[in-house]
């Protein structure tokens, strides 16, 4: 069923200058082509295991809620029902709403006491509640659309280190408490932040944010920090299988390679990193 991207993320999850180090590139002269090329591995990771690395914002359509009856679907160790809707992108972050045309053709939003989201599993599934079921949509192609987020990770900015608030880039909103960690890429990030560490969101004003330590402690920074730093974390197998593709789309231009020893030989572990984070939709 087709797919709409809504909200693009905001930049890559990996910084041109972390690109170039894995490349050997001392000079500015192939920034652009290099970048592109980036683009390029980080879609391919994407199109191969489902899996949205930096925030965005989909709507998925399909032309009817599923039918209820039908023998689940299995996904690894737990079964999804069958009135479940399977979301293409993982992992789910939220649901923004879901609407469908009702016989009249009248778009409609579905209350969200209605409806639960399953976003611990890949792939993310919405169910109805207990003792509640789907309504009837309109018999018509693309009846219903599910807008939601997706990713791992957005790029932030520090707004005012003293103070320490900073400002998320992406369409993914934290609630005060949440639990978050952060990466830097090509940087480091700013002074009083550590990676594989967790924090709670302090406050939240729009898309500009505080924190504190675990204990309740305000955190603020000594500086801007530098290349870029993300809340949330891509998986370092997905960052890693991104360079070795950018490395083999740098160093080989053209549509044939001519070897010394001749033949081509694929290297099988290196599509392996990605075998961890690979969703089979049902």
């Amino acid at each position: 069923m087709p797919e709409i991207l809504v909200q693009a993320p905001s930049g890559e999850p990996i910084n041109l200058a972390d690109a170039k180090l894995h490349l050997r590139v001392t000079d500015d002269g192939q920034d652009a082509i290099i970048r592109s090329m980036l683009a390029g591995a980080r879609q391919a990771a994407e199109q191969k295991t489902r899996q949205q690395l930096l925030h965005a914002r989909y709507q998925y359509i399909i032309d009817r809620f599923p039918v209820p009856g039908a023998a689940p679907a299995a996904c690894g160790v737990v079964s999804i029902p069958p009135s479940a809707i399977v979301l293409p992108r993982a992992p789910v972050v939220d649901v923004v709403k879901v609407e469908y045309l009702d016989m009249a053709g009248e778009l409609q939003t579905l209350d969200a006491s209605v409806y639960t989201v399953q976003n611990a599993m890949l792939p993310g599934i919405i169910t109805p509640r207990f003792g509640e079921i789907w309504p009837v949509a309109r018999p018509e192609s693309g009846a219903v659309r599910v807008t939601y987020n997706a990713g791992y990770a957005s790029p932030v900015s520090v707004v005012a280190a003293s103070s320490g608030t900073f400002r998320i880039s992406g369409p993914v909103s934290y609630p005060v408490g949440a639990v978050v960690q952060f990466y830097n890429s090509g940087g480091a990030l700013p002074a009083g932040l550590q990676a594989q560490t967790n924090y709670l969101i302090g406050s939240a004003m729009a898309s500009v944010y505080t924190l504190t330590d675990l204990e309740g402690v305000p955190v603020v920074f000594t500086d801007n920090g530098s290349g870029s730093n993300f809340i949330g974390v891509v998986p370092e197998g997905l960052r890693n299988w991104i360079l070795i593709r950018l490395g083999s789309l740098y160093e080989n231009r053209e549509e044939v390679a001519f070897l010394t020893r001749g033949g081509i030989k694929e290297l099988p572990f290196i599509d392996g990193l990605l075998d961890p984070y690979r969703i089979s939709l049902p």
